[in-house]
């Protein structure tokens, strides 16, 4: 998928970073009956936990984007992924949420109930170790400096990996984005006049011809 594509939400997934925190699958399952689970769905086949998780189930997709996508990245090489099911955050992480474990909230956008932002990927998988520990959970991630360790046998919060989260944004689509082609300010966090392919629809006047005004206008 298209590395601008994502870029456009940032505010959503990505720069918040901590918007795709989910659980370890592995023991997650195994304490799916300890768990009480509140059986809401969505969209009549997507099921919800008490604990705002939403459960995505595995399969194989071609993660990158295809040659003739524009604004593609080298790295963009098209692959074929098989992804296990796992558990992710139906919603960003709350400025609220946030503060509430980490005990401050770095947010340039202030409000409870934005998506906290202005935080680094370090500043993300300490917020998932102290959400774990605060509900009692395995912490995944051993940090120590720059240098970060992740034990996928523990069942607390993590992010997910790019594969997993560019598997839920396509959302079985194959297109620059899970709404085709294009995306609009209402669909997604981004500034809406600056929107993806307007770099290919600028025009250069340098090819133009042009020709005397006529007088008013007349032919």
């Amino acid at each position: 998928m298209n590395k601008k594509v994502i870029a456009l939400l940032i505010a959503i997934l990505i720069v918040a970073v901590i918007a795709g925190i989910i659980f370890a699958i592995s023991n997650r399952e195994n304490n799916r009956a300890n768990n009480s689970l509140s059986g809401e769905t969505i969209n009549n086949d997507v099921e919800i936990g008490e604990d705002g998780l939403i459960l995505i189930n595995g399969g194989t997709f071609e993660m990158g984007s295809p040659e003739t996508e524009m604004q593609r990245e080298e790295d963009e090489t098209q692959h074929e992924v098989t992804v296990s099911d796992f558990y992710i955050g139906r919603y960003e992480v709350t400025q609220s949420e946030y503060e509430e474990v980490i005990g401050e909230n770095p947010s340039n956008f202030k409000g409870e109930n934005l998506p906290v932002e202005n935080v680094s990927w370090y500043d993300a998988i300490e917020y998932c170790n102290k959400l774990s520990k605060k509900e009692g959970l395995t912490l995944v991630y051993t940090i120590d400096g720059e240098n970060v360790s992740w034990d996928r046998s523990a069942n607390g919060y993590r992010l997910p990996t790019e594969a997993e989260w560019e598997y839920a944004a396509r959302a079985g689509t194959t297109t620059p984005f899970n709404t085709e082609t294009s995306i609009s300010d209402e669909e997604a966090n981004y500034y809406g006049h600056y929107p993806y392919g307007i770099e290919e629809n600028y025009f250069s006047q340098e090819n133009l011809e042009t020709e005397p005004c006529r007088k008013y206008g007349t032919i």
